[in-house]
């Protein structure tokens, strides 16, 4: 019978991200890469053309691989600190509108040249892509927001989108590809993985760049939902609220995802902002992440981070987690079991 590995005993909290180490990532950049392409091409946005929606959806991974240059864009800029797929989608389609292009190997000369943490940067493109673009141009502004909803018009799906925002897709005729999520590991591992924590006491907390309404459905569908602590699932809503009502920047890289999930929703904002929670709780906290911008909130939160190479990058991965002083690296969350 499988047992859950030694080093776990260490800790009381265990805090996981989503995508890349529970759900694949998979659709998502498929959609951010679709979200470019029609942004760029459809004459309702900023191209010159009445887009075949169906098409479009038919050759998906063609697109893909095209627009994010088989998937190096993705890889520079979730290293940058990335890490939402909605600002994936928005520093793409700045990179191509600023530089006025639709090779896609210019704008990852683009994305090489940004800053390795990104927060520095959004400004700076806002900045360049206002001079292309009217309205507000700033991350989280009028634009993004507009590009946000196409991304979920492709994620979605008409029906679901309209129920959820009350409006019409601006170019109606998507599927919606949530209705295809799996596990990024073996269902069963998964649940025999989440069972095992759960039995030795363990407390099972999620912060994941995911909204709410994006968040929920697989933890139904795989039957996880009930592992985790009601109050630590922690998710871009909850990032939203407190980046407007407190007017920062509290995306991953920046630890509030992580320590708020430590902490509990009712936790107060302006205390995480200002450092003042249970530092030891911290330290008795392992994150469980496959990208930057997850190992980069964890040590600024003071807890330790088990690397997993089910993101991006694969095992190319294991050398940026091993520079960044990870203190486990798996091939997957599979490694929980011994």
């Amino acid at each position: 019978m499988a047992q859950l590995a030694p080093f776990l005993d260490k800790y009381k909290t265990v805090i996981f991200d989503m995508d890349g180490v529970i759900t694949s990532e998979q659709h998502y950049w498929t959609c951010a890469a679709l979200t470019v392409w029609e942004w760029t091409h459809s004459d309702r946005y900023y191209g010159n053309a009445k887009i075949d929606v169906n098409k479009i959806q038919n050759d998906a991974k063609s697109i893909r691989k095209q627009v994010f240059c088989n998937d190096k864009i993705i890889e520079v800029l979730k290293a940058k600190g990335v890490n939402s797929n909605w600002d994936l989608g928005y520093v793409v389609f700045a990179g191509c509108m600023i530089l006025d292009t639709l090779d896609f190997e210019r704008v990852l000369d683009f994305a090489n040249s940004l800053r390795n943490n990104i927060l520095d940067e959004y400004p700076v493109i806002a900045k360049s892509l206002s001079e292309k673009c009217s309205g507000d141009t700033q991350r989280n502004g009028k634009l993004w927001y507009d590009m946000m909803l196409t991304f979920q018009e492709w994620f979605l799906g008409d029906t679901l989108f309209e129920q959820k925002f009350s409006k019409k897709p601006v170019n109606p005729g998507k599927k919606g590809f949530v209705y295809s999520e799996e596990p990024i590991i073996d269902r069963f591992k998964l649940l025999e993985i989440l069972k095992l924590l759960n039995e030795k006491g363990k407390r099972l907390a999620i912060g994941t760049g995911r909204p709410e309404n994006e968040l929920y459905p697989p933890l139904k569908s795989f039957g996880i939902q009930g592992y985790f602590e009601p109050s630590c699932i922690i998710n871009h809503n909850h990032v939203m609220n407190a980046e407007k009502k407190l007017s920062l920047n509290l995306t991953k890289p920046h630890p509030y995802i992580f320590i708020k999930a430590l902490m509990g929703e009712e936790y107060s904002d302006e205390k995480i902002v200002k450092g003042e929670f249970d530092k030891s709780e911290a330290l008795k906290s392992l994150v469980v992440g496959d990208a930057g911008a997850d190992i980069l909130a964890a040590k600024a939160m003071g807890a330790d981070f088990c690397a997993v190479l089910t993101g991006i990058s694969g095992s190319a991965a294991r050398a940026y987690f091993e520079d960044k002083k990870a203190e486990y690296i798996l091939k997957s969350l599979e490694d929980f079991l011994v």
